[in-house]
């Protein structure tokens, strides 16, 4: 059994990769919403000729999206819990993808002109930004739905403090899983695309980042099904992947 203080130490590592998650995921709303701040995704950083910063946007959202579907895929998981120990393997998933965003953010290079969109009335404002809240309630709703903790690292932390042994998640489809298949995507999705100012900077990061959401699903599914099996088939049948259609729910 471990010593008490590398499981301590686990444990410790777990709530700072977390709280380097959630101050990362806090500064991303105000990058795409256009705060006050040094940097967002219309202001801050000269654009320098326009074909130089699409390529450098889109180098930014192909490093993101690499990123994050590699480490996703169980081959890669088993060869990297032999340099990380497998505790502390979702909490690395998470400080690494949050250092990318913050190179993604930092990097980034604004290109606010042509301006495609912009809300001016009081209803349309409103409407943009209920769209991104939106998104994030059903963002972090989904990651409860499933298991905040154990998505972010600090169950698997928690448990090992406590020297017990580790529980991979269940297949289970409460609430919003019983209409949408992944509305956790959903929840992105409204994020990216819910902003008073839709600049053409703008569109090229939600256009990138949905294209790769597109993209990740399909390799998400295709590594449930190996897990789960026809029980996961007959889910996918059932329920839409992102768009909740009347009449369609999952029924076990």
């Amino acid at each position: 059994m471990p010593s008490a203080a590398y499981r301590t130490a686990v444990f410790l590592v777990s709530i700072a990769c977390y709280g380097v998650f959630l101050l990362v995921f806090l500064y991303l709303l105000a990058f795409l919403g256009n705060l006050p701040m040094a940097r967002s995704i219309d202001l801050g950083r000269d654009m320098g000729s326009p074909g130089i910063a699409v390529l450098v946007d889109v180098g930014l959202i192909l490093l993101f999206g690499l990123q994050h579907s590699v480490m996703a895929r169980p081959a890669f998981k088993r060869a990297w819990t032999h340099i990380v120990p497998k505790e502390l393997e979702r909490s690395a998933y998470v400080l690494l993808s949050s250092a990318v965003l913050i190179v993604l953010m930092a990097q980034w290079r604004p290109i606010p002109t042509p301006v495609l969109w912009h809300a001016e009335a009081g209803w349309s404002v409103a409407l943009a930004w209920s769209v991104m809240a939106l998104g994030v309630f059903v963002l972090l709703w989904t990651t409860f739905l499933i298991d905040h903790f154990e998505l972010f690292g600090l169950q698997q932390g928690w448990q090992t403090l406590r020297a017990k042994e580790l529980r991979g998640p269940a297949f289970v489809t409460p609430y919003l899983y019983k209409i949408v298949r992944h509305p956790l995507y959903l929840g992105w999705l409204l994020i990216f695309w819910g902003a008073p100012t839709l600049t053409a900077g703008h569109l090229l990061f939600s256009t990138g980042m949905s294209v790769y959401i597109l993209i990740a699903l399909r390799y998400e599914e295709r590594d449930l099904v190996d897990n789960i099996g026809e029980r996961y088939e007959r889910y996918r049948q059932q329920v839409p992947a992102l768009v909740p259609r009347p009449g369609r729910r999952f029924t076990d």
